[in-house]
């Protein structure tokens, strides 16, 4: 008798391990894992659908389109965002906090901050943050108009925030994956960055250039990022409060 140790056996439906069944929440979930590693531009309903072991076409019956999804997805990456609480501090600690976890939490995710550019979002986790956020402006003695203008502008700040930092991240990452993973921390990125920069501004002509030449040395600096991104809150929050 011929041994078969060893040998492959034919696929069989049967005893194929069963696949876990497709809901919108797995839809989704699979869409910010794929934005997690290839960016937001390169998901497709196509490229979601192989990560499920399915056909495209089973995806509309849980989102009407790519559109659709994005905004989910988006709206799942801020349901990681957790809402400062009164052992916080006083309404501008806690609203500078939230802010700050924003920007983490969707800086975090690759570039799916892109998707806040396309129009407002109404999912359940962006209305928690909208309602947090205009309930910490009023408590700051905003009134009506300024809450909403307010919260817009903050929206900006974070969504812009989270881009740069997702761009800082992505640059990271190729750097720990290549030769010389010891160029991929902070310092090193700001110190490299710094030098291309002053690299650039050095070529200029001074007569032409001559602001950028007197602030060469603060633009070239790098410094402190967390400091920089304080800064500029505050000086936002300051520019609320001193509007009448």
């Amino acid at each position: 008798m011929r041994a078969t140790t060893g040998q492959t056996r034919p696929d069989n439906p049967r005893t194929r391990p069963a696949k876990a069944p497709l809901s919108r929440e797995a839809v989704v979930e699979a869409a910010l894992a794929l934005v997690d590693e290839v960016g937001y531009a390169a998901v497709t309903m196509r490229r979601v659908a192989q990560a499920l072991d399915t056909g495209p076409a089973s995806l509309y019956v849980y989102v009407a389109d790519r559109d659709e999804l994005m905004a989910e997805v988006y709206d799942l990456a801020l349901g990681q965002v957790e809402l400062p609480g009164e052992a916080d501090g006083d309404w501008r600690a806690r609203l500078e906090l939230l802010v700050g976890r924003a920007i983490t939490v969707l800086g975090g995710h690759d570039d799916i901050a892109l998707v806040a550019l396309t129009g407002v979002q109404t999912g359940r986790h962006a209305l928690r943050m909208s309602e947090e956020t205009l309930r910490l402006l009023r408590a700051g003695g905003l009134g009506d108009a300024a809450c909403v203008w307010a919260a817009d502008l903050l929206d900006q700040y974070v969504t812009s925030s989270a881009l740069e930092r997702a761009g800082w991240l992505r640059s990271q990452r190729a750097l720990e994956a290549s030769a010389s993973p010891a160029d991929a921390t902070e310092q090193a990125m700001s110190h490299a960055a710094g030098a291309e920069l002053d690299a650039v501004f050095g070529a200029l002509s001074p007569d032409e250039y001559p602001t950028i030449h007197a602030l060469r040395g603060s633009m070239t600096a790098g410094g402190d990022s967390e400091a920089r991104a304080a800064w500029k809150l505050k000086v936002i929050i300051d520019g609320l409060l001193a509007q009448p």
